[in-house]
């Protein structure tokens, strides 16, 4: 898990760096990358959802947000925006492509649509460690085991 933290701080410092319009870099380091993502679990457990998120940095065209899942959530579609996903802790199985069951947009969201499952998809099993690059309009679905906890960093681009 440190190696882990490590490379997402680098990313995001090197990522925020880039795309600031000043010279000075963002950093976020793994210590302050814990506190954020123990917060976020207790947010998580306590939700009905099963998720929460907390927004790292926000650079208009690029942002990064810390996610914690303790139920599989919706299948998403991002019309605008590609992720780029670093799993931090736990087992995820990854569903892209196919069609989203009961496709619906989100209210105040342009672009933004969810449904409660993907049919036809690819599957694959991502583990801490893992990157994975999902591009626009790709609809894509976590997946949890029952009774786990998964956290991950989302980059997200337009």
């Amino acid at each position: 898990m440190p190696r882990t933290f490590f490379l997402a701080t680098t990313l995001l410092a090197t990522t925020s760096a880039l795309a600031q319009s000043n010279t000075s870099p963002t950093i976020h380091t793994a210590a302050d990358l814990q506190q954020l993502e123990a917060k976020t679990t207790e947010a998580a457990q306590k939700s009905p959802t099963g998720v929460s998120l907390s927004p790292i940095d926000d650079f208009g065209t690029y942002n990064s947000i810390l996610v914690v899942r303790v139920k599989t959530g919706d299948s998403e579609r991002h019309q605008f925006w590609a992720d780029q996903m670093i799993v931090n802790k736990g087992t995820i199985t990854l569903v892209t492509g196919g069609s989203m069951v009961g496709e619906h947009l989100v209210p105040n969201q342009p672009g933004e649509t969810r449904g409660s499952a993907i049919k036809g998809g690819e599957e694959v099993v991502l583990h801490a460690g893992d990157v994975v690059h999902i591009p626009a309009n790709v609809p894509h679905w976590v997946k949890i085991a029952p009774g786990t906890t998964t956290t991950y960093l989302i980059f997200k681009e337009k």
